[in-house]
Formats: structure tokens, C-alpha cells, sequence
């Protein structure tokens, strides 16, 4: 019997298709579509080995790696993005990813999970702490954004100063991450006992050690069909959307945010159906807050070792970003009390 998680199985068949049409250089339109089915199932295998490898690890060790790979497929193809020159379509990813997750998800998560509970509880520190995060991160996106609007039209060298601001905007971000992971995984990990998985304690070392090998070996291989699979999806984006039918607008804020993080919203939507709130917002809320304080400044810096052409900054498109900033507020507010109903659901909907 199919059940919600495992519909992404039947696009296993892809990932083989969409590598070896990517392999032979077949035809660009087979190899885009092939290689964007093929990241959805990847993301969900990625989200479970990673599950299972971070519950061999200990809370520590296990709750760092998961924030790290958690958005994996979205940081795979944000790189390879920046790699062929297109760093508008790693920027553009990002914002279509934290929208969707932190105004749709959220808001069907309350909207679902209304369905058998006429009031949902969920743990206050967890969403009060992850949405105070997301309020840092988005306004590190405005301020560069209102600087650009405003200096860098008249001034020459705004640019490269914007440049310099991001880089070290990033470093400060990546500090907060870090931070924030020892607060929320060792000093501070009792607050949020409820969201935290179970670890294997009743498992002998050498045998937690052993899988503990084997689901990173597993993990390792679904990184780097992942990166396979990244790779010549945008290798053949620029032939695809040259055609009348389909943008790079809607591919990099739609598509590619969709099949990164579908599986993962589809189990958020489920657990608020079983009443698991605290779980839920952990997907939607907790991969925002990944994806705005780690994938965005990784990208940023990834961009400058690797010296791109078109360097990546933190200046986003100045609309989304308003809209992101606004949401996270909302978000926060919302979740300040700890309780959510349909009526909060379809606030965030709407909005």
C-alpha cells in the first residue's frame, strides 16, 4: 500500500535514466526533467540515511550533522549553480525555499493538523528560538538589499563594497549557526526535549559504530548521485528555459525548491496530521532557519573561493526578501504562544 512517504519511490527509475542520458550528452530537455525527478527521491533517501547515521552519533554530534546535510540537495544545487555561472539561480532557490516552507508548510501543517484536533500544541522554545534566527538572517538579507537600492546606482564602487559586506555577513551568520547548534544540541538541550530524536542507547559501541560506517558510506553515495544529478540539470537549465514554455524563474523559484524539499514537506504535513506539531515545525521552521543561516553563507563563500565570475552576494531580489522578512514575522508571532488553529493556517496561506 502507497502511503504519502513513498510515492517518491516510484522516481527511483531516474536517477539511472537521468545520469546516464546526462553521461551520453542525449537530449538537453530528457536530461533537465530526468535529472529534476531524480533529486526529489534522492532528497528523501538523503533525509533518511541522515536520520538514522544522526542517531548513531549522540545528540551532539548527530543534531550538528543533521543541521549541516539537512538542506544537502538544496546547498548540491545552489553549488552547482554558482559553478556554471548562475548564481541568480542559487539565490533565487533559496528565497522560493524558505517561502514555501515558512508560509506554506507552516500553514498547512496548521491547516491539516486542525482536521483532528481543534487546537494544536507544539514546543514554544524550539519555534520562539528558530523564528528569533530567521528574523536575524532575513534582515541580514534587507540591509544589503536597501544598500544596493539606494548606493549602488549612483556609486561605482557600491559593488564591490556590497561584495565585501556579504562575505563578511556570512561569517558572522555561519558563527551564529555554529552557536546556535551547541545551545540547541549540548547547553541548552533540555528545552527541547520534545523535538529531539531518540538515540540507539541501548545498542552495543561496536555495533552502533558499524552502522554508524555504513549509513555514512550509504550517505555519501546519495550526495554524490545528488551532485550527478545537480550537475547536469544545470548544465542544460540555459536550453531549457530558452523555450517559450518554461522560465528560469520558475524553474529555480518553484521547481528546483519543490523537488529539494518535497519529501521533507510531505512528512511535516503528515506528522501535523498525527498531532506531532513540535516534529512539524521542525521541517518547516527548522529548514528555513538551516537554509537562511547555513546554505545562504556557505553559497556566499563558496562562490568566492571558488572565484566566480558573477560572485554570489547576500543582495536579493528586494521584493522576495521584503516578502520573507514579513513572513518570519508573522511566523514568529504566530507561534509565540505555543498553540495554533485553522484560522493561523490560512493566515499564513494567504499571506
Amino acid at each position: 500500500m502507497l502511503t504519502p512517504g513513498s510515492y517518491s519511490n516510484l522516481l527511483l527509475v531516474f536517477i539511472p535514466l537521468g545520469i546516464t542520458f546526462g553521461v551520453q550528452n542525449r537530449t538537453p530537455e530528457l536530461i533537465f526533467w530526468f535529472n529534476l525527478l531524480a533529486i526529489i527521491p534522492l532528497s528523501k533517501l538523503n533525509l533518511r540515511k541522515l536520520r538514522r547515521l544522526s542517531c548513531t552519533l549522540g545528540p551532539l554530534g548527530g543534531g550538528f550533522l543533521h543541521a549541516i546535510l539537512d538542506n544537502a540537495p538544496l546547498l548540491i544545487v545552489g553549488i552547482a549553480a554558482i559553478q556554471n555561472g548562475a548564481a541568480h539561480i542559487a539565490q533565487s532557490c533559496i528565497l522560493g525555499s524558505v517561502l514555501a516552507n515558512l508560509l506554506l508548510v507552516v500553514g498547512w501543517c496548521f491547516l491539516v493538523g486542525s482536521i483532528r484536533q481543534s487546537e494544536l500544541i507544539f514546543n514554544t522554545t524550539f519555534a520562539s528560538t528558530a523564528s528569533s534566527l530567521m528574523i536575524v538572517a532575513s534582515t541580514s538579507l534587507v540591509v544589503p538589499s536597501a544598500i544596493s537600492e539606494m548606493q549602488c546606482r549612483a556609486d561605482a564602487d557600491c559593488e564591490d563594497q556590497l561584495i565585501r559586506m556579504s562575505r563578511s555577513v556570512s561569517v558572522a551568520l555561519l558563527f551564529l549557526f555554529v552557536i546556535y547548534q551547541h545551545y540547541r544540541w549540548r547547553s541548552h538541550r533540555w528545552l527541547f526535549l520534545e523535538g529531539t530524536p531518540s538515540g540507539l542507547d541501548d545498542e552495543h559501541d561496536i555495533s552502533r559504530i558499524l552502522l554508524g560506517i555504513f549509513e555514512g558510506l550509504l550517505l555519501i553515495s546519495v550526495l554524490g548521485l545528488s551532485s550527478l544529478s545537480a550537475y547536469f540539470l544545470l548544465r542544460t537549465l540555459s536550453l531549457v528555459t530558452d523555450s517559450v514554455f518554461i522560465s528560469d524563474k520558475t524553474v529555480s523559484f518553484v521547481l528546483l525548491p519543490l523537488s529539494t524539499d518535497g519529501p521533507a514537506r510531505v512528512e511535516a504535513i503528515v506528522a501535523a496530521y498525527r498531532n506531532s506539531m513540535t516534529t512539524a515545525l521542525e521541517f518547516a521552521i527548522g529548514r528555513s532557519m538551516n537554509a537562511a543561516l547555513f546554505v545562504t553563507p556557505m553559497l556566499v563563500l563558496f562562490s568566492w573561493a571558488a572565484q566566480s565570475s558573477t560572485p554570489m552576494t547576500l543582495h536579493f531580489p528586494t521584493l522576495e526578501t521584503i516578502s520573507i522578512f514579513l513572513g518570519t514575522l508573522l511566523v514568529a508571532e504566530l507561534c509565540r504562544d505555543g498553540k495554533s488553529n485553522y484560522l493561523e493556517g490560512a493566515m499564513c496561506l494567504v499571506t
